[in-house]
């Protein structure tokens, strides 16, 4: 871009037509650093390693782009009306299979979403959801029969997940959040222990991370979705 400045430069003075030297700097500016590349490509190593590697990162950032993508395009949309938790089919998944598709899920709403997943031995036996506003929401289901549900399913781990609509691949629990952990530990009494709060966000790219969080505030990642990996 410099060579192609100071040549823009020296022609706009070396005329003395406004309009003929405005021309000149657009169609230099435009035009010369296409050729200007590929001559400094043939001159200079050093451009010419630069400019491969920016080539094969390109190249990298469009194949995780593409398998994201296909990833999103693998679950169908949510119809209007069609409940959360039907449209991405969230009962009798693993975990991991759970929270991809929640991620999927929660980054299409652009809108925060209450989840519970009752697991046993690592499957959702059983799954409500809610959608709230953009930023707040809460059980979609009366907390206080939680404790019924867990003994008469044999669940070993209570799973409450809600998403925090930022793109930059961190977040932290509100002081909503670490309150309604309480509340909740509090209701499930003697089970309280089960309960895990968790929080999806993501990044740019739509890749997304899980944390988890304590009734003190304190946080940590649980999992975090690498396209690369």
């Amino acid at each position: 871009m410099l060579p192609t400045v100071v040549t823009a430069v020296a022609l706009a003075f070396s005329t003395d037509n406004y309009r003929t030297g405005l021309f000149l700097v657009l169609a230099t500016l435009l035009l010369l650093p296409f050729p200007a590349h590929f001559l400094w490509r043939s001159l200079f190593p050093t451009y010419r390693a630069r400019a491969g590697r920016c080539a094969a990162i390109r190249r990298e950032l469009r194949q995780l782009d593409q398998r994201i993508a296909a990833i999103f395009a693998g679950y169908r949309a949510r119809r209007q009306g069609e409940h959360f938790k039907k449209a991405y089919e969230l009962a009798g998944r693993p975990v991991r299979e759970l929270e991809e598709a929640l991620s999927v899920g929660m980054f299409r709403e652009q809108r925060e979403v209450f989840v519970t997943a009752f697991m046993r031995q690592g499957i959702a036996v059983r799954v409500t959801a809610s959608i709230g506003s953009p930023m707040r929401c809460s059980a979609a289901d009366n907390p206080a029969r939680w404790t019924e549900h867990i003994e008469r399913l044999g669940c070993d781990e209570i799973r409450q997940y809600h998403n925090h609509p930022v793109h930059d691949g961190h977040t932290s629990p509100s002081r909503a959040d670490v309150r309604t952990s309480k509340t909740l530990r509090k209701l499930l009494g003697p089970h309280g222990t089960r309960l895990r709060s968790l929080i999806i966000c993501w990044n740019a790219a739509r890749e997304w991370k899980v944390f988890e969080h304590d009734t003190t505030g304190r946080h940590w990642l649980h999992f975090e979705f690498d396209a690369a990996a």
